[in-house]
């Protein structure tokens, strides 16, 4: 049967990753995760319904490369030891046998990490909080930076081992790669502060130490706020310049924008249009001529196939309208539309 929206289900390959469709499951923090750090099979149940609903790419919550100081939750996944591999092969096998492309998304929290749960002190940039009255972090050593890059690295291993498509690099959302690329955040004077230059070099250490640990052809993605929309904070063009420094090792830009300090921009209020934020992934796209993923309030189909075919990105990100409707792809391609339980980003 032919799809009102031809654009959304052409398939695309990006080095040796084929996607059937154009429609990626952004990454969102489930809390389904054990204590321990291990996948559940809530987290099982829960990505199985989505590659069953027709998603082409599923990109995994936020994994912890370096525990405890890198934490974002006690229920938040992790992937700093060879002991959480066996539940994610597990989930990965099941995904692919439901036609879905698997990444997964590594992270370290840096100051949004909390030291009442580590029981140690956070850990940032420089010592600017990540919200308004939140903890004060201390800024990193040299040392510290030295060993996180390795950390990156190992995950990395792990990421190819286990036998995802893809691993994505969480650049953006006031983690601990934006505390440093983010002058808002970022005023150490050393050579990780102060210029473009400088503030990129801790995200491109990472990025060159994971392609070193997965090869040439394995995809790497990296997400990125391109509108941090904060005083003083990067804009479009600064963050057109900044991706100089990083776009070599890059294969898709993930395009998503917001701080803590404009949650609504991030995390997208119910004022804001389906596919808003577009442009801003036409704009990485024009300039390096990579796949980009366009994501804001994308809750119509004909919206995601405009955004597509009008070439303002490669691939459409959605997030909560896979949790309220996990058949959003299936229902898209065989006509049901008007069953699609659309969310209504009431956060």
């Amino acid at each position: 049967m032919k799809s009102k929206y031809p654009k959304i289900f052409e398939p695309i390959t990006i080095k040796r990753m084929t996607i059937k469709n154009r429609v990626a499951m952004t990454p969102m923090g489930t809390n389904y995760g054990e204590t321990s750090g291990e996948m559940s099979n809530r987290h099982m149940n829960y990505y199985s319904l989505r590659a069953k609903g027709g998603t082409g790419l599923i990109i995994l919550e936020n994994a912890n490369i370096e525990y405890p100081v890198g934490s974002n939750g006690t229920s938040q996944i992790r992937i700093d030891h060879d002991s959480f591999m066996p539940r994610y092969y597990q989930l990965v096998e099941n995904l692919h046998k439901n036609g879905a492309m698997v990444a997964i998304q590594v992270n370290h929290a840096g100051a949004s990490a909390s030291s009442a749960r580590t029981g140690m002190e956070t850990v940032s940039s420089s010592n600017i909080p990540t919200k308004a009255g939140g903890e004060i972090p201390r800024p990193m050593t040299k040392e510290e930076i030295l060993t996180t890059v390795k950390k990156y690295g190992e995950a990395a291993k792990r990421v190819q081992a286990i036998g995802f498509d893809a691993i994505e690099i969480h650049c953006g959302h006031s983690y601990l790669m934006s505390q440093f690329i983010s002058p808002y955040y970022n005023k150490r004077t050393d050579e990780f502060g102060g210029s473009v230059e400088n503030r990129l070099r801790f995200p491109k250490m990472v990025l060159e130490e994971v392609r070193k640990n997965v090869g040439p052809w394995f995809p790497i993605i990296i997400r990125i706020s391109a509108e941090e929309r904060v005083p003083g904070g990067n804009t479009l063009e600064d963050t057109l310049e900044y991706l100089d420094y990083l776009q070599e090792e890059v294969d898709i830009f993930d395009v998503s924008c917001g701080l803590n300090g404009s949650i609504q921009y991030q995390i997208d209020a119910n004022y804001l249009e389906d596919g808003w934020r577009s442009y801003m992934a036409k704009a990485v796209r024009d300039k390096f001529g990579k796949p980009t993923i366009a994501i804001g309030n994308i809750r119509d189909p004909k919206i995601a196939d405009d955004i597509l075919a009008r070439g303002d990105a490669d691939l459409i990100g959605i997030g909560r309208g896979l949790i309220a409707d996990p058949d959003w792809c299936n229902k898209a391609q065989y006509g049901d539309v008007c069953d699609i339980r659309k969310c209504i980003s009431c956060n």
